[in-house]
């Protein structure tokens, strides 16, 4: 695609996006017809759909072949500085978040959890997996991995429903998870993933490997989360202060004798 392409492409994209605010568009209500939108925008409807698959691409819109195209609903946005626990900070949002329990039973750590909790190969962990839902729309699978002598009788909570992991560990425990470092890239859902979140296979996620730190800064906890583009974005936040300098000496004029 030439630069012109995708320069035409943005600026009728700018115009969709002013259209949709300027007439109230709501989520899943439809959108103009191509043919009705190219004459409202007056553009060709070559590049008027090279900006609505753009558009869909990024999920802001999505299309119902034989029913015409709809807005998305809002994505869940994740401020990356201030997320550690999962449910505290979608509660602190005004969102409802709630967990359906798919897995969770001791078993030996792998390698991966044995490097990040810095335990022997084969050590007996708790494995947590959960399907992540806000205000009842799916939006991760979760995995959690914690060793089991930490935490005794973990598995006789039940975290489906609201209950919080963290909260528990802390409450509980007195282990506090107040570090996390990640590693994040993306994949591809698999059929499983898909059928758990109701979204297509092999449609956009975020895969996020996690590992937790307790307070005196020894590892916790390893987790990995599959989490569906389509409906979270990750936003991240750099904010250097610029250094002022220090002002420059300034001579004391000679005093005449």
């Amino acid at each position: 695609m030439s630069k012109y392409t995708q320069l035409t492409s943005e600026s009728i994209r700018e115009d969709i996006e002013e259209y949709i605010d300027t007439h109230g568009i709501i989520p899943h209500e439809a959108l103009p017809s191509e043919r009705e939108l190219a004459e409202l925008l007056q553009v060709n409807r070559v590049s008027l759909r090279r900006a609505i698959a753009q558009m869909a691409g990024e999920n802001r819109i999505y299309t119902v072949r034989g029913h015409g195209t709809f807005l998305s609903p809002p994505k869940f946005l994740e401020q990356t500085t201030t997320h550690i626990s999962f449910t505290d900070s979608w509660r602190n949002e005004g969102h409802r978040v709630r967990s359906e329990v798919l897995r969770f039973a001791e078993e030996e750590a792998n390698l991966k959890v044995s490097q990040t909790l810095s335990v022997p190969l084969g050590s007996p962990v708790f494995e947590l997996r959960r399907l992540r839902l806000i205000d009842e729309t799916p939006v991760a699978v979760e995995t959690s991995y914690l060793l089991a002598s930490l935490c005794p009788g973990l598995t006789s909570f039940h975290f489906g429903g609201e209950l919080s992991l963290y909260a528990t560990l802390s409450q509980r425990y007195g282990i506090r998870i107040t570090r996390q470092q990640q590693r994040l890239r993306t994949t591809r859902l698999t059929e499983e993933e898909a059928r758990l979140m109701g979204s297509e296979p092999g449609g956009s996620a975020f895969y996020m490997v996690a590992a937790g730190y307790g307070d005196d800064g020894v590892p916790v906890e390893h987790s990995v989360a599959i989490t569906r583009a389509d409906r979270y974005a990750i936003v991240s936040e750099a904010n250097l202060a610029p250094k002022i300098p220090p002002p420059e000496p300034c001579d004391r004029p000679n005093e005449r004798q």
